[in-house]
């Protein structure tokens, strides 16, 4: 019987896309960053876009999905200034914003203000045409999400264990004022459009600080 080469070859290619492009299942271990807010004194782990909660790891900054399965995006990056990069491009930012429960949520969102759509398995971002304002019942505590992480065992050190898990919607700690510089993409793709949308020169003041 003659060896299937091509069905050895297809099999070695669909691992090797998982492997690359996805890490599943209980795979955050480190801390993550807690975003506060200096107009209401909210802190929160959880990044909202307007399908899938994330979180955002402390030391590389790669985000992880956390609504369903733990799932790391090794291709989506947030900054030290808070912007987001999806293979080295401007995607948008993650800042502060009242969800649609008048309450104050951290979002991923372009820059003219509407909330990401993100590929859960590639990580890569869309504009989904969504207000925050839309979005109801959002995410803040990242322990409520994180499958079987350590962190969240200490919950009283109002953090929620280390820097993860801050679900605070109080205290009156202040934070910085950053105004963020848009860059616009080359244009030539499907992605390179999309992303110069998350770039749209509107300059907007973000609520949002980290608690280091």
């Amino acid at each position: 019987m003659k060896p299937n080469y091509s069905m050895r070859i297809a099999i070695t290619v669909f691992v090797s896309t998982i492997t690359t492009a996805t890490v599943f299942g209980g795979v955050v271990s480190e801390d993550w960053i807690i975003f506060e807010d200096f107009v209401s004194g909210a802190e929160c782990g959880i990044i909202n876009t307007s399908n899938a909660e994330l979180i955002s790891l402390f030391d590389t900054g790669e985000m992880v999905i956390v609504s369903g399965a733990d799932t790391i995006l090794p291709d989506l990056i947030v900054t030290s200034d808070d912007f987001v990069l999806y293979r080295g491009e401007p995607s948008g930012q993650v800042e502060f914003v009242d969800d649609g429960d008048g309450l104050p949520a951290v979002f991923w969102t372009t820059l003219i203000g509407t909330v990401v759509e993100v590929d859960t398995f590639t990580g890569e971002p869309f504009d989904s045409g969504l207000l925050p304002e839309e979005r109801i019942n959002t995410g803040c505590d990242a322990c409520d999400l994180v499958d079987n992480n350590s962190l969240c065992d200490d919950i009283g050190n109002g953090n929620g264990g280390g820097n993860g898990g801050g679900g605070n919607n109080g205290g009156d700690n202040g934070g910085d004022i950053f105004i963020p510089l848009p860059s616009i993409c080359g244009v030539g793709s499907i992605a390179s459009i999309v992303m110069t949308v998350f770039a749209f020169p509107f300059l907007r003041i973000s609520r949002a600080s980290r608690i280091r």
